[in-house]
């Protein structure tokens, strides 16, 4: 029998949702701003440190935002682009080095965004698509060059899209799926190629979804998990095959869930978190095997959370990290193992 649980561990210097936390070569997890409450966006960053279960508070961005992305460079700085603050979308890009603990302002983005996507690709490049410019959704992409270190457009989407996800496949083309365009929340899916920097449609999914996630599995397919519908959440998940572009149903989750996490475990099963469903904010937690296509509950986490972020540790635990509750946000950290793991 396999023993599994949450357990405390050590809590963030401040409570912050629409944050990002993303994992240094070093095995830390580094989190940087997001929101302290309606009114108080954050410039702050922070840094969590397995071994010690400990944070330790870094350099501050010179700009609050929330709903950026960051990313983690081959050479491993991250990269944090756009988000927002109270007034506006952000043009605006930074760059930390792990070795030096400092921040550094660099060429901005060509569009202002926030809730868009950022993905490694395989040349080591990065590409951000969509999200919103000052609320209204975008189709533009753009490429980041490490070894420049400049912006420039690349093709755009078919469909504008905000909420959507990102997916770098193993052929190194890029699934988006779903999102929000201003009009409807979409069912549609496009993938990107680097070598023409062009878009080409894949096959729709069986329905809409906005505020979804969507994970790499070991077999190389792509499962999308939950979101909502412009009336509801959605419990449901799909499958998407890039052999045929082609996307199927497969089992529905407990409890329908938005603004939720999912994350790949090392054993090639998908750990579900959190979310807001049926207007309630939870704490539950659902596994998803793909060997047999099934969903078990298992514990609970320690907060009922929504927004927060869920980062798989290199021992194989999972760090997740505040999120908020009916717009109270959380310094708490919760981990999650098993005795397949160190914990």
């Amino acid at each position: 029998m396999v023993l599994v649980g949450w357990r405390k561990t050590g809590s963030m210097s401040v409570g912050r949702e629409w944050h990002t936390a993303s994992l240094l070569i070093n095995g830390k997890v580094f989190v940087t701003g997001g929101n302290y409450n309606l009114t108080t966006d954050l410039s702050s960053a922070e840094l969590y440190d397995p071994l010690t279960e400990t944070w330790t508070t870094t350099d501050s961005m010179s700009f609050e935002r929330r709903r950026h992305t960051a990313v983690v460079l081959k050479d491993g700085k991250v990269l944090v682009a756009g988000g927002r603050n109270t007034d506006f979308s952000l043009y605006a890009v930074e760059l930390f080095d792990p070795s030096t603990g400092f921040w550094k302002i660099i060429d901005a983005m060509k569009t202002a965004r926030d809730g868009h996507t950022a993905s490694i690709l395989t040349n080591g490049k990065v590409l951000v698509t969509g999200g919103t410019t000052n609320l209204v959704p975008t189709k533009t992409a753009e490429l980041y060059d490490p070894l420049n270190k400049k912006w420039r457009r690349t093709g755009s989407m078919r469909d504008a899209r905000s909420g959507h996800t990102a997916s770098v496949l193993s052929d190194g083309l890029v699934l988006v799926t779903g999102g929000y365009n201003d009009v409807m929340m979409l069912k549609t899916a496009e993938l990107y190629d680097p070598a023409t920097e062009l878009w080409t449609t894949t096959g729709n999914m069986n329905g809409v979804r906005y505020l979804h996630t969507a994970c790499l599995l070991t077999n190389r397919k792509v499962l999308v998990i939950g979101g909502y519908i412009g009336s509801s959440e959605l419990n449901s998940a799909e499958l998407y095959d890039p052999l045929t572009g082609t996307w199927t149903l497969v089992a529905s989750m407990s409890k329908a869930r938005q603004f939720h996490t999912a994350t790949v475990l090392t054993n090639g099963n998908v750990l579900v978190t959190g979310g807001l469903g049926q207007g309630s904010i939870t704490n539950s937690v659902e596994l998803y095997n793909p060997s047999t296509d099934s969903w078990s509950m298992t514990k609970s986490m320690n907060d009922a959370r929504e927004w927060h972020t869920a980062t798989l540790l290199a021992n194989g635990n999972v760090l997740v990290t505040g999120g908020a509750f009916h717009g109270d946000p959380f310094n708490s950290s919760d981990l999650y193992y098993s005795d397949e793991t160190n914990y």
